[in-house]
């Protein structure tokens, strides 16, 4: 072989073999780019790590009910479709009712009551205030409390000079939180819901318009868990934290109640942990022989049920976690809750 056609063939050689590489590394990046893309749509299961054990099971409030005949009739006609485990997040609770009394002594002074409590039972303690003519009663184990003036039994507060709007009724209730410490973020970034009442002589009536009420209800809803799911009370609309706020300029009666049921909970993922849960489909089989809670009843024997998802119930006893519930949804207001975690893990 002459040296022409040496050099014609290393020419070649170089121009194809430099095509092929570049080829070849196009695919590579390619595939590597396929095989990122299939892990991301389809990651490797995970089992759940039921980091607690079995936990005790959601705990609902008694409450008697006739069961109903139920029939689904879905968006698509089909149950919503989530994944086969939840998280469960951990409650940080005192274990000391001294070291518990002692938080509840400086949450109380922050609010005005600086006597002495009298002891009501286990973990609850009674506060006044004689200036005022208000009073506490205060469950230092649940970090719960309620604060009273007696608003319905006051003619000063019927006929207010001028009543706050929206925001300054927000704004009125979110200030006596904060200053008795009582406004985590969870509460300030969730959803405020106001509502407008009347002082009547059996109690309080809601009223559509501002210009009709001389007291403002402000609820306190706990912002959506990390997935993006609800928390869900024992009052279909109404938080578990709520303020009344009245019309009046005197400052220890702008405040008349407050009713606050609000636990810690750690949302972090060093101490959340996944459990196994039943499927819509199963919470609604769950639903038709009986085992629900009814949130919202109705009158009928037969309920078609139009709307089911996942959320998380605000614990209403002295649990150490926070759990996932199905929620269904039905004709005539009804409303019923479903445990989620499947009974192997929940007891």
């Amino acid at each position: 072989m002459s040296l022409t056609q040496v050099a014609y063939t290393s020419r070649r050689v170089i121009k194809y073999g430099g095509i092929g590489l570049v080829g070849f590394l196009f695919f590579w990046w390619g595939l590597g780019a396929a095989i990122k893309i299939y892990k991301t749509v389809h990651p490797p299961y995970v089992a759940p790590t039921v980091r607690y054990g079995v936990i005790d099971k959601v705990f609902f409030p008694e409450k008697e009910f006739q069961k109903k005949e139920f029939v689904a009739e879905l968006p698509n006609d089909s149950f919503p479709k989530y994944s086969d485990q939840a998280k469960v997040y951990f409650i940080y609770r005192s274990k000391s009712i001294i070291g518990a009394l002692e938080e509840g002594i400086k949450t109380a002074a922050s609010m005005g009551f600086v006597s002495d409590p009298k002891e009501a039972g286990i973990g609850v303690y009674l506060f006044n205030d004689n200036n005022t003519g208000r009073s506490l009663t205060m469950n230092v184990l649940q970090s719960s409390f309620k604060l009273s003036y007696p608003y319905l039994t006051d003619q000063l507060l019927l006929n207010p000079e001028q009543m706050p709007n929206k925001e300054q009724a927000i704004s009125t209730a979110t200030n006596f939180l904060e200053q008795a410490g009582k406004i985590g973020t969870d509460l300030a970034e969730g959803e405020k819901k106001v509502s407008f009442w009347k002082i009547n002589f059996d109690g309080l009536k809601e009223v559509t318009a501002l210009s009709e009420a001389n007291i403002i209800r402000v609820d306190f809803f706990r912002k959506k868990l990390v997935e993006d799911f609800q928390v869900v009370a024992v009052e279909v609309g109404k938080a578990p934290v709520s303020v009344l706020v009245s019309g009046s300029s005197v400052a220890a009666k702008k405040v008349v109640e407050v009713n606050y049921q609000h636990v810690n909970v750690d949302t972090s993922e060093a101490s959340s942990s996944t459990y196994p849960i039943i499927s819509s489909k199963e919470a609604f089989e769950n639903l038709k022989m009986g085992n629900y809670w009814p949130v919202s009843d109705t009158s009928t024997s037969s309920v078609v049920i139009r709307k089911i998802y996942l959320a998380y119930f605000e614990p209403v006893n002295l649990t150490q976690f926070m759990q996932p519930i199905y929620v269904l949804e039905g004709d005539g207001g009804f409303v019923a809750y479903v445990r989620a975690v499947t009974d192997t893990y929940a007891k």
